[in-house]
């Protein structure tokens, strides 16, 4: 069994408006990776993405490390990183890593001049509980960054601020808060 996912966008923007946004640190900093990018997304490189709204979390002040593998200019991107597994749906769970990597392809299909169909498949999870959580958590990253990209191509404005900002986690403590009681007694939380 062969656990993956895709997801798909239509952006109305030009093919290489959109390929050069997801390439690009300065672009991809302004709609996803808010804590910044440390490089273009050239073939064989390693970048860092931060994401600046996920910094108290564990592991996640260092970033995370992208494996680029192939780069096809206003075709294709394909990125390898570490598999997280599991959610943050039960009490005091984080996703851990889970020992191996993901692939990543993103393709760029232009539809016409004014309009890119952008589809990002992430493969490779084992076949176990934990594994397909994390997939789901990975394939709702993907649908967000995309739904990001899409505003900050076509309207200019940074979707992902203040998207996050109520997830129960405490900054002081660094630990996920069990209730919502919790979450309202934590001083940076508001």
């Amino acid at each position: 069994m062969d656990l993956r996912f895709t997801i798909q966008t239509k952006i109305q923007k030009p093919l290489e408006v959109v390929f050069q946004a997801v390439y690009d640190p300065k672009h991809l900093s302004g709609y996803f990776t808010t804590g910044g990018a440390s490089g273009p997304l050239v073939a064989g490189s390693k970048v860092i993405w931060k994401f600046a709204d996920f910094s108290s979390m564990e592991g996640e002040d260092e970033g995370v490390v992208v494996n680029v593998v192939e780069v096809i200019p206003n075709s294709k991107i394909v990125l390898e990183w570490d598999a997280h597994e599991g959610s943050y749906e039960g009490e005091n769970e984080l996703l851990t890593v889970g020992g191996y990597k993901t692939k990543t392809e993103m393709i760029f299909e232009s539809l016409d001049q004014n309009n890119t169909l952008v589809k990002i498949t992430e493969s490779g999870w084992k076949v176990s509980q934990a594994a397909l959580d994390g997939s789901y958590m990975n394939c709702q990253g993907w649908m967000n960054m995309s739904c990001c990209l899409k505003a900050y191509l076509e309207y200019g404005i940074n979707l992902r601020k203040g998207f996050f900002e109520l997830i129960p986690y405490c900054v002081c403590l660094r630990t996920r808060l069990k209730t919502f009681k919790e979450y309202l007694s934590c001083p940076a939380s508001f």
